[in-house]
């Protein structure tokens, strides 16, 4: 296996943001909402979270960490969107939904996390 340098890790982490940021555009926004859950940013960390365990709990070179965990999915999953869109639905009295809104992103994310550890150690 071979060493990857500090600029040639910057180098992956860059391009892998180049690749997830528009895909999580692409995602999100083709996805509408459901019952006024932000459906596009639950999807986007749902499949994050899937791919990220995959990767994770596999045997990937550390390469491929670089280049997709912390590029392309640091740029791809959103956090901070999710974080925002919740908040907004606080502020706009959509209780139900701020609470249902944490509630799926959580448990179908460590779901998805789950199912994919499980699934490369059957």
């Amino acid at each position: 296996m071979f060493q990857v340098s500090f600029l040639g890790k910057l180098f992956l982490i860059g391009l892998g943001g180049f690749i997830g940021a528009p895909l999580r555009y692409i995602v999100s926004s083709r996805i509408p909402k459901f019952k006024n859950i932000p459906a596009g940013t639950l999807i986007v960390n749902l499949l994050g979270s899937i791919v990220l365990a995959l990767l994770t709990f596999s045997s990937e070179p550390k390469s491929m960490v670089y280049l997709v965990n912390i590029g392309i999915l640091g740029s791809f999953t959103t956090f901070s969107t999710f974080a925002y869109e919740t908040f907004k639905l606080l502020e706009d009295g959509q209780n139900f939904s701020f609470v249902l809104n944490i509630f799926l992103n959580i448990v179908l994310c460590i779901s998805g996390v789950s199912i994919a550890y499980m699934a490369l150690n059957l």
